[in-house]
């Protein structure tokens, strides 16, 4: 399976993203309040970009084994079609399960384009970055962003969404189509376990031929392209198989920490025995259940994410949930060049997550979630290669 899943059916509708960013499409009133949230100022460049530059181009490439710091960054190349102020939606590291961020830094070219930047809070609990930018027509506008995760062995916080809520058929999740029940019935093991039932539509998705060019991500859309080649649409189809099933389940954005670049990639957390557990079906990581430093949280999609996937807006392909990558606000930007989103996650340090070490970094992370400032102690910790180290760092004012 190609590290790069996102990158092949992004490049095929390429055509299709320039008619929906040029032609009017994602007019709609944005998801999301502008307004809303805690102004931060932008940290640029720091030690961490160079950090996992490094690890990317190491020989042979590093992937996490174990808890510890893991760095993850980002890119994304925009070119103005019309003069004005934009609002961009960018996805955030979470704090939730066993991971909490550390600290973070963004930068533009020009930084003249960026004109505000703000850290939001949903209701759902998920966290992103929305940026204001003020552009020329033909302007070219280049936004990286770079960040530090702890992830530990085990949860740090509980995960509390309602399972419920995650068990009918959406507008990218048709769980309730003939073609979908037939083909979960077909997959479903002699054992009745759900895990092994996992194993079944990672092994199916695996083994599917492509027929035709995937015109839409949804469930529906890719079982008949055969098309196992794009994550966000392996993930729509595994959650689909499994609420057939009456087995909550959801996709979730992430960063593998295997030092490969992607454009995001999406696995899936199914509800089993009073736990959410998650696994890849597009199989970069083939354990079920994942491990928790085995991918970095960036998002996980709700309900209303799943509904606005079939709403034409700009940027993004039918059956993609609110979300996945960048999000615009209105018309105007689009995205340019070859490299125009990219995401890399890759291991920093690798050590014992105590809970002291968990307490200090959530407590620090709140803060800045609160104040929009970064600290010096988060800045030091983030360079840190032990858990004396960490904690030194995380201590010190």
């Amino acid at each position: 399976m190609s590290a790069n899943l996102g990158t092949a059916a992004m490049r095929m509708c390429a055509a299709s993203l320039l008619v929906l960013m040029t032609a009017g499409c994602g007019q709609q009133k944005p998801a999301w309040d502008t307004a809303a949230g805690v102004l931060v100022s932008p940290a640029g460049k720091t030690s961490v970009t160079e950090a996992i530059k490094a690890v990317e181009t190491a020989v042979p490439l590093r992937t996490m084994q174990s808890s510890g710091l893991a760095g993850a960054m980002g890119g994304v190349r925009l070119n103005a079609f019309r003069a004005g102020s934009y609002d961009v939606r960018l996805p955030l590291p979470q704090m939730i399960d066993g991971q909490t961020p550390v600290c973070y830094s963004l930068n533009a070219v020009p930084e003249t384009a960026l004109t505000e930047c703000r850290v939001q809070e949903q209701r759902d609990g998920n966290t992103f970055v929305t940026l204001k930018l003020n552009v020329t027509k033909g302007q070219q506008i280049v936004i990286e962003w770079s960040s530090v995760i702890l992830i530990a062995a085990r949860p740090l916080s509980e995960n509390r969404t309602p399972p419920e809520a995650c068990r009918a058929a959406t507008a990218c999740v048709q769980s309730d189509a003939p073609l979908i029940r037939e083909l979960a019935e077909k997959l479903w093991p002699a054992t009745g376990g759900i895990q092994d039932y996992a194993a079944n539509i990672q092994a199916f998705i695996r083994d599917m031929k492509l027929k035709e060019q995937p015109m839409s991500l949804d469930a529906l859309g890719i079982l008949d392209s055969g098309d196992n080649r794009i994550c966000t649409a392996n993930a729509n189809l595994a959650c689909a198989l499994m609420r057939a099933k009456q087995i909550p389940c959801r996709s979730v954005a992430t960063l593998p920490t295997i030092s490969r670049r992607f454009e995001m990639h999406r696995v899936v957390e199914y509800f089993d025995n009073g736990a959410w557990i998650s696994f890849d079906p597009s199989s970069v990581n083939v354990d079920i259940p994942l491990k928790p430093w085995q991918n970095t949280v960036m998002a996980k999609t709700t309900v209303a994410d799943e509904q606005a996937a079939m709403k034409p807006r700009a940027g993004a392909m039918p059956g993609c949930p609110f979300g996945q990558e960048i999000e615009f606000s209105r018309p105007g930007l689009g995205l340019s060049g070859q490299d125009f989103f990219w995401t890399i996650a890759a291991p920093l340090a690798e050590f014992e997550v105590t809970d002291e070490a968990a307490a200090l970094t959530a407590a620090e992370w709140s803060r800045y979630l609160r104040s929009g400032t970064m600290s010096a102690a988060q800045l030091k910790a983030a360079s840190a290669r032990g858990l004396i180290q960490y904690l030194e760092a995380m201590k010190a004012r």
